[in-house]
C-alpha cells in the first residue's frame, strides 16, 4: 500500500506555498520513485512514457525526466524500443542489499538525538507499544508510519553522506518486503525490533542499537526466505549451476 507520508519517502513541503517549476519536476520524479518503492509499478514490469503520462497523470517532459531518473539510479534500465525495465527482485539483489546494510546500519549507533527528538522518541514508543499487536489494516499502517517515522530520525542525526546510503537500502529493503509480502493470506512483516531500538537510543547504549538492527536485518531475511519458499515462480534462464557451466563452456569455444 503506497503511503505518501512516509518520512522515508521525501522531505515535508511547506505549506501553502505554490512549488516552482523545478519542484513540480522533481515532484514527479519522486512519485515515479515511490511507485517503483511501493510496488505500484511492480518488478521487472517493463513501463513507457505513454504509460507513465496516463496513470500519474504527467506531461511527457516530466514523464521523461522521471524514468531518466529511475534509469540515473539504477530502479530501472532502458530497453531498445520497449520502454524502461524496472530493477526485477531477485535472490542476488536481496543478498546484497541485506549483506550492504548489515555493514551499513551499525553506523546508526552515532547517532545523537537531542533534547527534542529524545521526547519524541519516547512518544512515538508509548504509541507502537499500543499498535504492535493490532491486526486492522488502519493499526498496521500507523505502526508502519511511527516506525519509520524513528528510522527518519535517526538519519537525521548521523553524518548525511552516511543517511543518503542508507536511505536507499532502507527503499530497496521496503521494495522487496512489499513485493513479497501477500495481504491476502495475512503474510505481512511487522517490525519487533522498535521498542529495543528506541530504548537504546534513548539511553545511548551503541551495542543496544547495534544489536537491534541486526536482528532487525535477521528478521527480514527470514521473512524473505518464508515467501521465497512459498513462490510457485520458475527459476529464469541463466541462473544455476548448469547454466553457469555451459556459458563458461561456451566461453572456451570461442577462445580456443
Amino acid at each position: 500500500m503506497y503511503d505518501p507520508s512516509s518520512p522515508l519517502i521525501r522531505s515535508p513541503q511547506q505549506g501553502g506555498i505554490v512549488p516552482a517549476p523545478e519542484a513540480k519536476s522533481r515532484f514527479a520524479e519522486d512519485r515515479l520513485l515511490d511507485a517503483v518503492i511501493w510496488c505500484e509499478i511492480r518488478p521487472g514490469e517493463i513501463v513507457t512514457e505513454a504509460d507513465v503520462m496516463e496513470h500519474f497523470g504527467l506531461t511527457r517532459a516530466a514523464a521523461r525526466a522521471g524514468l531518466t531518473r529511475l534509469g540515473y539510479d539504477n530502479w530501472a534500465s532502458p530497453q531498445p524500443r520497449t520502454g524502461w525495465l524496472v530493477l526485477p527482485v531477485t535472490g542476488a539483489l536481496i543478498g546484497q542489499v541485506l549483506e550492504a546494510r548489515r555493514i551499513a546500519e551499525p553506523l546508526l549507533s552515532k547517532a545523537r538525538p537531542d533534547a527534542e527528538l529524545c521526547t519524541e522518541l519516547g512518544h512515538i514508543g508509548e504509541v507502537v507499544r499500543a499498535l504492535r499487536p493490532r491486526s486492522e489494516t488502519a493499526a498496521v499502517a500507523s505502526f508502519r508510519h511511527y516506525v519509520d517515522r524513528v528510522d527518519g530520525l535517526l538519519l537525521g542525526a548521523i553524518n548525511p553522506f552516511t543517511a543518503r546510503h542508507l536511505r536507499k537500502l532502507w527503499h530497496h529493503t521496503a521494495r522487496i518486503t512489499r513485493y513479497l509480502e501477500d495481504e491476502t493470506e495475512s503474510h505481512i512483516f511487522l517490525r519487533d525490533d522498535i521498542n529495543d531500538l528506541i530504548s537504546a537510543v534513548l539511553s545511548q547504549d551503541a551495542d543496544g542499537v547495534i544489536a537491534a538492527r541486526l536482528s532487525l536485518i535477521d528478521a527480514q531475511e527470514a521473512f524473505f526466505m518464508r515467501q521465497l519458499l512459498k513462490s510457485d515462480a520458475p527459476l529464469t534462464p541463466g541462473s544455476g549451476v548448469i547454466a553457469r557451466t555451459r556459458q563458461n563452456a561456451a566461453s572456451n569455444r570461442r577462445n580456443s
